[in-house]
C-alpha cells in the first residue's frame, strides 16, 4: 500500500518531540557559544534529522524538521549566535513527503545563518555519503546533532552510528521501538535488520527468553552497543509509558558530561501528567517514576551503594547523581537527598566551623553512619 504523506500525532511522538525541543532548547546556546570560541572560521553546527517526514501532521502539530528549526529561530540566545553557521540536514525517502516538507520550510522566515539541506534518499545512504566523505578527505565533522527517529527498526544501523560517533562533539538520541524489536526477535526474515540494527548477532540469545527478560535483555544489549561506539561516554536510555500501552524508548548517546545533563534536564522538563508518563533506572536498578512530587530515596540509595561508609564531597556526590541516576544534581542532590539524610541521621557531615547545620558547601565532607541502611 502506498504510504500516507501526512499522518495524526500520537501519544508517543508527542512525547518524544517535546523531549527533542526541550533538549535542543539547552543545546543551542551551549554548543553556539563554544563554536564562538573555539572553531574560529569554520564556526558551523550541523543538526541532522534522519527520518524527517512531511514537516506536519493531519492535525496541523509540527513535525520535527520544523520543531528543530523553530527551537533556534525562537531562541532567545539567537542574536548572540550570528556569527555561527546553523546547517540543517533533513533525509526523507518518500518524494512526496519531500515535496511537503519543501514548502513547509519555504513558508518560514530563517535567519541568515541558518542553511537548510532537505535530501531525498534513505538515512543509511544519503548521511552515510556525508560521514565517509569526511573521514576519507581527514576532516573532522563539524559538531553534529542527530534525530533518528526510524518508522521501524530496520533502515538505522549500529554501523553507521559508529561511524558518526566517532567524530567529537557528536550527539544522538534514537527514537527505538523496543515493543516491535521484542516481537518480532526469532521470526524468519529479520535477522539481517536485526544484526545491523545491534552490530553483533548478540540478539539471538534473546529469542529463548520472554516478557519482560526479553525486553531487559534487548535494551541493555543496544545501550551497551551504542556505548562502544566511536567516542561516547554516556548512553542515557528512557521509556516512553503511553496509552497505546506499548514499550518505546529514547536512547542518547553523548562524550560529554554536559550534553548528559542538558538531556536530563530535558526530560525533567517534560510534564508527566498529559497521558506520557517517563521511566528511568538507577545503575542498581531502583526505579524511579518522573512525578511532581520527587522521590529522591532512590539517589540516596545510589550514593550509599558508591561510596558505603567511606568519606566523600559534594563534588563526588554530584558525579554519581549525574552519571549513575536519572536525577539532576543541582536540583534534586542537597536539598532534596542530603539535608533529609543528615536530619534522619543517615549521614555524618563535618563542616569548617562556623558552617551551619544543612549547609553542602564544598568544602564539606560526609559518610553514611550504617545506623539505618536500607538493607537493614
Amino acid at each position: 500500500m502506498p504510504e500516507p504523506v501526512l499522518w495524526p500525532l500520537e501519544d508517543h511522538t508527542l512525547a518524544k518531540h517535546r523531549v527533542l525541543r526541550s533538549y535542543l532548547d539547552g543545546w543551542i546556546p551551549i554548543m553556539g557559544h563554544q563554536a564562538l570560541r573555539a572553531y574560529g572560521s569554520t564556526r558551523r553546527l550541523l543538526l541532522v534529522d534522519g527520518f524527517a517526514g512531511p514537516g506536519r501532521y493531519t492535525g496541523g502539530e509540527p513535525g520535527s524538521p520544523l520543531i528543530m528549526l523553530d527551537a533556534l529561530k525562537s531562541h532567545s540566545a539567537l542574536p548572540r549566535l550570528g556569527e555561527v553557521k546553523f546547517l540543517y540536514l533533513f533525509v526523507e525517502h518518500n518524494p512526496d513527503r519531500v515535496t511537503h516538507l519543501r514548502s513547509e520550510v519555504k513558508q518560514l522566515d530563517l535567519p541568515s545563518n541558518v542553511q537548510v539541506f532537505i535530501e531525498e534518499g534513505e538515512f543509511e545512504t544519503t548521511f552515510g555519503h556525508v560521514v565517509d566523505d569526511i573521514t576519507s578527505s581527514g576532516k573532522l565533522l563539524v559538531p553534529t546533532f542527530a534525530f533518528i527517529d526510524p518508522f521501524g527498526y530496520s533502515a538505522a544501523s549500529m554501523s553507521l552510528t559508529g561511524r558518526f560517533l566517532s567524530f567529537p562533539r557528536s550527539e544522538a538520541l534514537f527514537f527505538l521501538p523496543l515493543s516491535y524489536i521484542h516481537r518480532f526477535v526469532g521470526r524468519s526474515g529479520q535477522d539481517a535488520a536485526l544484526t545491523a540494527l545491534f552490530e553483533t548477532e548478540e540478539w539471538r540469545d534473546a529469542i529463548p527468553l520472554d516478557g519482560d527478560a526479553r525486553r531487559s535483555f534487548l535494551i541493555d544489549l543496544f545501550e551497551r552497543q551504542l556505548g562502544n561506539q566511536g567516542q561516547v561516554k554516556h548512553v542515557r536510555s528512557f521509556e516512553l509509558r503511553t496509552r497505546d500501552s506499548n514499550d518505546y524508548r529514547l536512547v542518547f548517546a553523548t562524550g560529554h558530561d554536559k550534553g548528559l545533563q542538558v538531556m536530563k534536564e530535558a526530560m525533567w522538563s517534560v510534564d508527566p501528567l498529559e497521558g506520557t508518563r517517563y521511566v528511568a533506572r538507577t545503575q542498581t536498578g531502583q526505579e524511579v517514576l518522573f512525578e511532581p512530587t520527587v522521590d529522591t530515596a532512590p539517589l540516596l540509595s545510589e550514593l550509599e551503594h558508591a561510596f558505603g561508609e567511606r568519606w566523600f564531597t559534594v563534588q563526588q556526590a554530584s558525579e554519581v547523581a549525574l552519571v549513575r541516576t536519572p536525577f539532576l544534581p543541582d536540583k534534586h542532590l542537597k536539598r532534596l537527598t542530603l539535608v533529609p539524610a543528615e536530619t534522619a541521621g543517615r549521614i555524618e557531615v563535618k563542616r569548617p566551623a562556623g558552617r551551619r547545620a544543612g549547609t553542602f558547601t564544598d568544602d564539606v565532607r560526609m559518610r553514611f553512619t550504617g545506623h539505618t541502611r536500607p538493607d537493614s
